[in-house]
């Protein structure tokens, strides 16, 4: 009987155990990440390499850089990474309304707040840099400057500019602008290949997590000592 009892005991831990788990681990599943779906201002900028003039990139899979078509240019840098890239040429240490070099703004679909994660890809690894237009829902802007490495993902928590957002009197971000700083690399400028937002977990998740976990673990040692 005893025996029984104890096979209760750990079933009806283990679907604790599963259950905390579950919940824990769906709000993180349903943090999907999005990406580029729209663009808005696209400007050719005035450094153009071996393209003066023109829109420019192209893809590893093939030849680079090439000149592009404006639709070629936009649709380059929405969607998931697929090494298909546009070439943001710039001049170094230009930001702002002086801004000069080669820019697009990049939308989601909707309107996002400072709790979610921003991934850029970019396809070089010869330290590019470029100026970001984090666009607030009143209309302001954030200007972080970003450079990428030898991995071409630049990750970036929003989470703190939290602060900045609010002071500038915005609840939300509406798209982010994104302009070349320079010319490096053998496809001169900041290579984009394309732009995601997923939110950031709330603390509880985790909690639920770490808890389901402890049931769990508790459970396996109550069961070695029985």
């Amino acid at each position: 009987m005893g025996s029984i009892n104890q096979v209760k005991q750990y079933f009806h831990s283990s679907l604790v155990a599963l259950s905390l788990g579950a919940i824990a681990l769906s709000p993180v599943s349903a943090a999907a990440e999005t990406f580029g779906s729209t663009t808005d201002t696209l400007l050719r900028g005035s450094v153009g390499g071996s393209f003066p003039g023109d829109f420019y990139g192209g893809s590893l899979s093939g030849g680079f850089p090439i000149v592009l078509t404006e639709a070629e240019a936009r649709s380059s840098v929405l969607g998931a990474p697929d090494d298909r890239f546009l070439s943001l040429p710039g001049e170094p240490g230009v930001s702002g309304t002086a801004f000069t070099g080669a820019y697009i703004e990049v939308g989601f679909g909707a309107n996002f707040s400072a709790n979610n994660i921003l991934k850029i890809w970019e396809t070089g690894d010869s330290g590019e840099s470029a100026q970001l237009f984090l666009w607030t829902d009143n209309g302001g802007n954030i200007q972080p400057t970003v450079t990428t490495n030898a991995a071409g993902v630049i990750t970036l928590d929003l989470s703190g500019y939290a602060g900045i957002l609010a002071g500038l009197g915005a609840t939300a971000f509406t798209k982010v602008g994104i302009g070349g700083l320079d010319v490096l690399g053998a496809s001169q400028g900041f290579d984009l290949d394309a732009i995601s937002i997923s939110p950031i977990p709330e603390p509880s998740t985790y909690a639920l997590l770490l808890a389901g976990i402890a049931v769990l673990g508790w459970n396996v040692r109550r069961n070695k000592l029985s």
